[in-house]
């Protein structure tokens, strides 16, 4: 019986992270061949070819340790953002920065606040450091009120998280909100840490990326990935601009090597991609605002978005969510992400847009009988 107490008594509360459903555990239980998978939110599109190039010639060193402090990757990002390679942190995916990020700054007692709906590994790794989670709702299903963040924060307070780009909503936290709520959490000693895993795919002007909060402010945190865009989502590599006290505290709590050699030279060569990566926003940017205009002429109540994904609500969610996986069309249920009710599909291809909207007017003829 002692073995059942092992465990913390905290995490006996919190369900672990639902993933979108593989193509290959879908493909074992149905059979198909060819899976649309609009779940996850990746990139559908081929790799470059340095890119390509780079993963290869890192696959011929994994004998060896990586170099254990992403020196060279750490170089190139300080570069392309105009900070010093000690303000840069390289990490193992947005979950690897987070989680260590947290461990290195949360003392027993502290809180973390949360808006939700918001990706769900958020508070798994606050409740992995100890924090208490102080979880904030929206108004509705669009946005956070930025008063409501800045009032829940205590003096108990150590670190307010946001994703900017919200996942699952699309949508953002405007420059002039976003600037009130750091100067506010400035003056309170609360650290801002933001999520910019979307970042690439909005258009808004009123978009304020997060470093430019950091040069404004200083003391932020600003995560972004190289698992979207940029295409490298097996791979997981991520990276943060964050005052240089904090990355010294992160270099202390995070696992060592935790970023392989073939990730590092793959992300070093995507950002070099410039026009690659441009051509995927432009592309996605299309699909997206086709597939919005679509879902909306089949009746479908679909909220606007500034990232790779868009937001669908309906009363039975769940029950389309099955029908659409026997056409072979994979999508995330919202109650996964904190949201019953509501869907999310990725941008695909043209051609796996096509197929999910086909199959979702199929589908959606049986749900209404």
């Amino acid at each position: 019986m002692w073995v059942k107490k092992i465990v913390r008594e905290d995490l006996n509360l919190v369900e672990k992270y639902r993933y979108g459903k593989p193509i290959q555990e879908l493909q074992r239980e149905l059979g198909f061949e060819k899976i649309v998978k609009l779940c996850s939110n990746e990139s559908p599109w081929p790799l470059p070819d340095a890119v390509c190039e780079a993963i290869v010639r890192g696959s011929k060193e994994v004998q060896r340790y990586p170099e254990p402090g992403s020196y060279f990757l750490r170089k190139i990002i300080a570069t392309k953002w105009g900070v010093s390679p000690k303000e840069v942190i390289i990490g193992a995916g947005t979950e690897g920065i987070l989680h260590s990020l947290l461990h290195a700054i949360i003392n027993p007692g502290e809180e973390i606040v949360l808006p939700t709906p918001t990706y769900p590994l958020y508070k798994l790794a606050a409740i992995a450091a100890s924090a208490k989670c102080i979880e904030i709702n929206a108004k509705d299903e669009d946005y956070w009120m930025v008063e409501d963040l800045i009032s829940n924060c205590s003096e108990k307070t150590k670190a307010l998280v946001i994703c900017n780009p919200n996942n699952p909503t699309g949508k953002m936290i405007p420059r002039s909100e976003l600037i009130k709520l750091a100067v506010e959490l400035e003056s309170k000693g609360v650290l801002l840490i933001v999520d910019e895993a979307y970042a690439e795919y909005v258009d808004d002007p009123a978009y304020l990326a997060g470093v430019e909060l950091f040069r404004q402010v200083g003391r932020v945190v600003v995560i972004r990935t190289f698992s979207k865009i940029y295409g490298l989502a097996a791979l997981r590599v991520a990276y943060a601009i964050a005052p240089k006290v904090v990355v010294d505290a992160y270099d202390k709590t995070h696992p060592v090597f935790e970023v392989n050699s073939i990730a590092q030279k793959a992300a070093a060569a995507a950002l070099a991609e410039e026009d690659h990566v441009r051509e995927v926003r432009i592309k996605t940017i299309a699909e997206r605002k086709k597939l919005l205009e679509s879902l909306r002429e089949l009746g479908m109540y679909t909220i606007s978005s500034c990232a790779n994904f868009l937001l669908i609500k309906h009363p039975k969610s769940d029950l389309i969510f099955e029908l659409l996986l026997k056409e072979g069309v994979i999508v995330r249920k919202g109650s996964d992400l904190g949201l019953p009710g509501h869907l999310r599909v990725s941008v695909g291809l043209p051609e796996e847009n096509e197929k999910f909207l086909a199959s979702l007017k199929k589908v959606l003829t049986s749900v209404e009988l």
